[in-house]
């Protein structure tokens, strides 16, 4: 029997979720949801708490929940990408999508060690070169697709759908080949008003997104994502509005897949967030959507789709 006086304390970087980041998520996301008009009984039951709890969250001062989470190590940006996109998931009604984009938003961060600073400021224990939380989460593509084809199940973008069809393609971390990209086989169409996929992801299940994508890649490595949607004059004029960082090429007649990836890889630089391809003789114009990942392609989507919705229809 071993008699000596041990002080065994359990130190988890995952504290920091309870504590820190879903707390403040809870008031942040209540009031975003309020904006939009919805009563408090109905944000109550998006979020999973009581009613009461929400008239709570909604007296909070937001500034101060901003400010926990720029402590913790988010950006402002970082802070109102995530709501944005947490905001669509939660409208659209799946809690489980809800759940996993939640779950990998905070583990991503937290093996980055963007949380590192703060959790060792509060507690001097930890040792100054823990470094455990890098392998917490690894990057699933898979999952990313599952939630970026949940988020995308919004009618106004059905409007956007081209007579082509749409698809959504998300590439590897440094992809070289159409097998390295993950793509919908069929494509997506619009059932009963609302975007749907064909089937599900598989690797390399676009040809034609993929060779977009690779050719973009090539000088952009960080861009690893892109979705077509219907070119008008309404779109360009959106994208405007809206600030959106776009070029156009063609209309041309020698095209092909290579050729058609080869003029948007040409014109694409730092920054870029869509390529308007005119088309040519027979084929149709595209705009081409592009992103960091699938999440960040849908989210400039829907804001078109809205923006596009909210001018134009009757």
């Amino acid at each position: 029997m071993f008699d000596l006086n041990l002080t065994i304390v359990l130190k988890s970087p995952l504290s920091i979720f309870d504590d820190i980041f879903i707390t403040s998520i809870r008031v942040l996301e209540a009031k975003r949801l309020r904006e939009l008009h919805m009563s408090q009984t109905r944000i109550a039951n998006l979020l999973g708490v009581s009613q009461p709890a929400v008239k709570q969250y909604l007296d909070e001062d937001e500034n101060s929940y901003i400010k926990r989470l720029q402590n913790l190590g988010l950006t402002r940006e970082e802070i109102d990408d995530f709501l944005d996109k947490l905001t669509q998931l939660l409208i659209n009604g799946d809690p489980k999508q809800v759940m996993q984009y939640i779950s990998v938003f905070f583990l991503s961060n937290l093996s980055r060690l963007k949380f590192c600073k703060y959790h060792k400021m509060i507690d001097s224990e930890i040792p100054v070169d823990c470094d455990i939380c890098k392998s917490l989460y690894k990057e699933n593509e898979e999952e990313m697709m599952e939630l970026a084809l949940s988020m995308l199940q919004n009618e106004s973008v059905a409007e956007l759908i081209p007579e082509v069809l749409s698809n959504l393609a998300f590439a590897k971390a440094n992809a070289k080949r159409e097998e390295d990209v993950l793509a919908i086989p069929g494509r997506i169409t619009k059932i009963r008003n609302l975007p749907t996929p064909a089937s599900k992801p598989m690797w390399g299940g676009s040809k034609h997104l993929a060779k977009v994508l690779l050719s973009v890649m090539k000088n952009h490595p960080a861009v690893r994502s892109v979705m077509n949607i219907k070119y008008d004059e309404k779109v360009e004029m959106i994208l405007k509005e809206i600030g959106y960082k776009f070029k156009k090429v063609g209309p041309q007649n020698d095209l092909g897949n290579e050729r058609i990836a080869e003029t948007i890889a040409a014109v694409f630089d730092e920054g870029t967030d869509v390529v308007i391809h005119l088309g040519g003789t027979g084929i149709e114009a595209n705009t081409y959507v592009f992103g960091r990942d699938p999440l960040d392609v849908v989210k400039k989507i829907i804001n078109i789709s809205v923006k596009y919705k909210e001018i134009f229809s009757p």
